[in-house]
């Protein structure tokens, strides 16, 4: 019983073990050396004998990670009676498994309240009832020479320099590619294309979809000056004419589904065209600050078919360390945003500014101080208020323990 133990538990820390470690399996030398296992049936572990299954090293193939996320909220919306104060947590776990030469499998697993697709929140409440896990992400990809095929519900394959037009929590579904250029310097071109499904029903002769086409450009010298830029066009079908899709921003939190519907159906089609930009700064670290980044970014839309609340910009600066990964390493995010009502769908911006919804304008700052490797605090705070009544304004703030895995 003892002997089944221990080796049960030897295949367990083999199986957590980082791919450094296979080539000399030193976990099954002290085993043999401590009479656990002997050389024989240490030589069938380490090449898979008897087990159905390839050597140890297909684990070199294996990447998991995930994030525990610890967050306390306060929300004064000037729609509601009281404010809001709450705890939330948010749990995600993923893997990606190299399949076969050039092809890799992903999976994740994230909370969230809902089914919502702007959110892994889970709001601590309902006497410890049990919380919910969703499938987050489930895609394949195809990779050679610096092209990259994507189908399932995959991580956004379009870049952007912040989250204006697309929560960072939303994966898309349908079918993308991205080219991007092998050079490690100097001009860099890239592009990604993709189909996206919107909704499905036996009732509609077309449903309705997402066309995306992306060309940019990235540039890095010596300095530690690089930039990125690229323009978007998206282009919906079957939008115009019909019933809103879901996840629009909730109005019973005081929020406003601000797209225009005539007969509740779209007025518009959209079809906008994006323009992202972010320009990076590297330097020498100031004295006490221990700074050694600034960075800026900014990004522009407007819709093709009608003139009315179709634009939207955001613009900001981010001061510090480029990444926090470390104890004292900290970084300061300061943007200013303006997105009207019809300038993009209502069902895909950021829903922690106004409910992700459009026709709104206002301010965040975010500080995220580095505690250890792999753990970080940040503070967030939204200013945020409506285009059409200023009056209707939301202050959040966020308090975050991010732990990393």
């Amino acid at each position: 019983m003892e002997k089944s133990f221990l080796l049960g538990a030897a295949l367990a820390a083999l199986a957590a073990a980082p791919a450094a470690a296979y080539d000399s399996v030193p976990l099954l030398d002290k085993l043999v050396q401590k009479n656990v296992l002997t050389s024989e049936e240490a030589r069938q572990l380490e090449a898979g004998e008897g087990r159905g299954t390839e050597p140890l090293s297909w684990l070199a193939r294996l990447k998991f990670h995930g994030d525990l996320r610890l967050r306390s909220e306060g929300v004064d919306n000037s729609a509601q009676a009281a404010r809001q104060y709450r705890g939330r947590i948010r749990a995600r776990a993923g893997a990606e498994a190299a399949v076969t030469e050039g092809w890799t499998v992903g999976l994740g697993l994230a909370s969230g309240s809902s089914a919502d697709s702007r959110s892994t929140n889970q709001t601590l409440t309902s006497n410890f009832s049990k919380k919910s896990l969703w499938l987050d992400y489930a895609y394949a990809e195809r990779e050679a020479g610096g092209f990259a095929f994507y189908g399932g519900r995959m991580h956004n394959p379009l870049w952007a320099s912040s989250d204006m037009l697309w929560d960072g929590d939303i994966n898309p579904e349908g079918a993308a590619f991205r080219l991007a250029s092998l050079a490690k310097t100097g001009f860099r071109p890239f592009a990604a294309a993709a189909w996206f499904q919107l909704d499905e029903s036996t009732a509609s002769v077309r449903d309705p979809s997402l066309a995306a086409a992306q060309a940019g450009l990235a540039w890095s010298g010596a300095g530690g000056l690089d930039f990125k830029a690229a323009f978007t066009y998206y282009s919906f079908g079957g939008l115009k004419g019909r019933g809103e899709l879901a996840n629009r921003p909730s109005t019973a939190c005081g929020y406003i589904k601000a797209n225009t519907l005539t007969g509740q159906v779209y007025r518009y089609s959209y079809d906008p065209v994006t323009f992202d930009l972010e320009l990076n700064k590297d330097f020498a670290p100031l004295p006490v600050l221990k700074a050694d980044y600034l960075g800026f970014f900014g990004g522009a839309v407007k819709a093709t078919d009608h003139s009315a609340g179709s634009t939207g910009w955001i613009a900001g600066l981010k001061f510090g360390r480029r990444e926090v990964e470390e104890a004292g390493q900290w970084q300061l995010r300061l943007s200013q945003r303006r997105l009207e009502a019809d300038a993009w769908l209502d069902t895909y911006p950021d829903s922690d500014f106004y409910g992700g919804s459009t026709g709104v304008e206002g301010s965040e700052a975010l500080l995220t101080l580095g505690v250890a490797h792999g753990m970080d605090v940040e503070a967030d705070y939204y200013a945020a208020r409506r285009i059409s009544d200023v009056s209707k304004k939301e202050r959040l703030l966020q308090l975050d323990l991010n732990l990393k895995f």
